[in-house]
């Protein structure tokens, strides 16, 4: 059995006078149920060593937060620089030496909305992660189980409700001319909170970085989260941009095989 822990970059607001992102990206982390313990042991005793909290969330946003450079406070926040830059370093050996494997969906907004204005950007994106994930479980002759923080959003958090669950159960038992079948994903969409789940934790450290080179668009290598830990894990097919057309203007694309 597979899990595939999912969590967001970017947001689905539409100006961005309000603070609306470029893009919006879901990642899915794929973990196979015989690792999901030790993963988290590891990661519980990082974060035991730095802030003798085990359940404390180190995410992306609060992980740069402990930089003793930046001036407002955060729960995680370090004062001393060599002790943050020995725990970038132990967080990034940790990622690098993960048994798991990714896919991200990045979706342009305007592009996207250009062509289906009443449509969710975000309903679009976890619909091509769950046929990636159908196409992977595939391979392996396994079954999965997808696992997502029910709340969307990086600061105001808004509650995805049952619409994407709708989508999930849909998908799990039909064709459409929306989405192919996807038996290999079993259960329904399971909610958990990212503050309790160390799987979307580490997918969320995965995601930014893919999320940070499309949003700014940077190739790969300027920005060496993406390039040394997050692209060596996508799988060779793992790389979505959606709409198609959207990755002519994308200096990323020049340095990739997707």
């Amino acid at each position: 059995m597979y899990l595939m822990y999912i969590d967001e970059s970017g947001n689905t607001a539409y100006n961005l006078e309000d603070g609306a992102s470029k893009f919006l990206v879901l990642t899915g982390c794929i973990i196979h149920e015989d690792n999901r313990h030790t993963i988290e042991t590891q990661f519980r005793a990082i974060k035991k060593k730095y802030y003798q909290n085990e359940d404390i969330e180190v995410k992306s946003n609060f992980l740069r937060n402990a930089n003793p450079d930046i001036a407002y406070h955060s729960p995680l926040k370090l004062y001393n620089r060599e002790t943050y830059d020995n725990l970038e370093h132990e967080i990034a050996s940790f990622l690098k030496d993960l048994p798991i494997q990714l896919i991200s969906v990045v979706v342009d907004k305007h592009a996207y909305w250009a062509g289906s204005p009443n449509q969710k950007p975000y309903n679009a994106a976890y619909l091509l992660l769950l046929e990636a994930f159908q196409k992977f479980l595939e391979e392996k002759n396994k079954l999965g189980i997808c696992v997502i923080d029910p709340r969307e959003g990086q600061v105001n958090k808004s509650f995805l409700g049952d619409e994407l669950e709708n989508i999930h159960h849909s998908a799990r038992w039909s064709n459409s001319k929306d989405w192919i079948e996807c038996p290999r994903v079993v259960e329904r969409l399971l909610y958990a909170p990212s503050d309790r789940t160390i799987g979307i934790q580490i997918a969320d450290l995965f995601c930014y970085p893919i999320f940070h080179v499309f949003e700014y668009n940077k190739l790969l290598s300027e920005y060496w989260r993406c390039w040394e830990l997050s692209y060596p894990k996508l799988l060779a097919d793992g790389l979505k941009i959606f709409p198609e057309e959207s990755k002519k203007g994308l200096r990323t694309m020049s340095e990739t095989h997707f």
